[in-house]
């Protein structure tokens, strides 16, 4: 990926963690390498793979990346973390996480810059994210949150992208599958939350920013496909565990009072109509890590 490539530059640095999978990644490489508008630096974070992934993508890539190995696992936070702060550490401008089970459009980061002109008010941003197996069919653009409460729904999630979409669409919330970041959101409110591990710690980066003041929105004309949980898979154990415990956390951290009940009684009713479409599906294996889950984030003793 050199800048002596035609191509203009954008002051950001793309960061993509790894872990078991070269070829997703270099999928996800490939695709930025082939945008009209570069990167000024991509960080790839090999968070403690067990394979000879890191190898095989310097091997490939050579000094088209940065590539950073880190010795353990440090889940998705804080392998994201280690890149955030190589890329802050170079002065960088903007940070784009990326997952590395995406390809990103040849326009993508062109598409994000446009909006960040556009709007430069607005210091967290996000693509229209698609299925990989379903180009049209939205993954995620963005979550608002019914009002006075935390919980959110999916703006136009699943659904096919409408002709007459906006190009600009404010939201509550981001995933950081795709997520845009001014660097002065992290001087500001610090970097993802590594007790988090894996799933949430973006609706709590998200929710910190907005606290803070910073305003988000999604660029829908940015675009990326998502493959959608290939490094624990769609109805994984170890998904579903730390997906809602982690959840469940959230919920604790920013609810008080009454608003704690109703989302008590909301969690109960929600992984008990989770658990039955999993006896019907099949899925035993699911319901010890549901309900595990489910106790560890409301009763934990470890501070949210």
């Amino acid at each position: 990926m050199s800048l002596q490539e035609p191509g203009d530059c954008f002051s950001v640095a793309v960061i993509i963690v790894n872990w078991n999978l070269a070829g997703e990644t270099a999928a996800c490489l490939d695709s930025l390498q082939r945008g009209s508008l570069l990167p000024l630096r991509v960080f790839v974070v090999d968070n403690g793979s067990t394979d000879d992934s890191a190898e095989r993508l310097r091997q490939r890539y050579g000094a088209d990346i940065s590539l950073i190995q880190s010795p353990l696992n440090l889940g998705f936070a804080g392998g994201n973390n280690v890149g955030i702060r190589a890329a802050l550490a170079e002065g960088i401008e903007w940070i784009f996480l990326v997952n590395n089970d995406t390809v990103v459009a040849a326009d993508c980061l062109l598409q994000l810059r446009h909006a960040v002109t556009a709007l430069p008010d607005f210091r967290l941003w996000g693509p229209l994210i698609l299925y990989h197996d379903d180009p049209e069919r939205i993954w995620a653009l963005g979550d608002r949150a019914l009002a006075g409460t935390l919980v959110t729904r999916g703006v136009l999630r699943n659904a096919v992208t409408p002709a007459t979409l906006p190009a600009i669409e404010p939201v509550d919330y981001l995933t950081a599958c795709g997520l845009l970041v001014h660097r002065e959101v992290f001087e500001g409110i610090g970097l993802l939350d590594e007790s988090f591990f894996m799933y949430a710690e973006d609706a709590d980066f998200c929710r910190r920013a907005q606290e803070a003041g910073f305003r988000l929105a999604c660029a829908t004309r940015a675009r990326m496909w998502h493959k959608v949980s290939r490094s624990t898979g769609v109805h994984h154990p170890a998904s579903r565990y730390w997906r809602t415990a982690n959840q469940i956390r959230f919920y604790r951290r920013y609810s008080h009072g009454r608003e704690r009940l109703l989302l008590w009684l909301f969690t109960v009713v929600r992984l008990a109509g989770l658990s039955l479409r999993d006896v019907l599906q099949g899925r035993w294996s699911l319901l010890g890590p549901t309900w595990r889950a489910w106790t560890k984030g409301w009763f934990d003793s470890q501070p949210v």
